[in-house]
């Protein structure tokens, strides 16, 4: 892949370089948050009463938890890397599937909840398409593929339950 010269000389943009340990590490945090910020969405529903979305979200947590539990068995027995919070390869300054805690609010409507959640669905997926696009490694590209379809899954769901919820109103 390459951007636009600048100063007329092509530029190279760097392959992923990603170990199939650091992708499974890296899945395992974003499922582990995901679930918590899930769970957060869940009760804040709940508290609002809207119990039929506070569902939806609990629900979401537990697909999520049961993503980790899948990554974490299959991390069992290897040799894992230590990596600091900044060497994880995130795109913006959290992972990919985690809502920025300043954007959740007690009184945001169950549609406003509901385009976070798909938001954050739509840049997981889009990380590990990137990792399959960009990583050199033929094993972590199958394994991001994998992520990649459940990711996508997970849009659909949330596109579904979001026209469903606008449409009832």
């Amino acid at each position: 892949m390459q951007i636009p010269p600048i100063n007329g000389a092509a530029m190279e943009i760097p392959t992923c370089e990603m170990s199939l340990a650091e992708l499974l590490l890296h899945a395992l945090v974003m499922e582990l948050e995901a679930t918590e910020r899930y769970k957060q969405l869940a009760h804040m529903m709940e508290q609002t009463g809207n119990r039929k979305v506070a569902k939806i979200f609990a629900n979401m947590a537990e697909i999520e938890a049961e993503h980790a539990e899948k990554i974490d068995a299959e991390i069992k027995g290897r040799s894992l890397p230590m990596l600091t919070p900044s060497q994880y390869q995130w795109p913006g300054l959290e992972a990919p599937e985690n809502t920025d805690s300043g954007r959740l609010f007690h009184l945001m409507t169950p549609c406003q909840a509901m385009s976070l959640a798909l938001d954050n669905e739509k840049r997981a997926y889009e990380f590990f398409e990137n990792v399959v696009g960009d990583c050199t490694d033929e094993q972590v590209r199958e394994m991001a593929a994998e992520f990649a379809v459940e990711e996508e899954q997970h849009v659909a769901w949330v596109e579904e339950w979001l026209a469903e919820e606008l449409a009832s109103h």
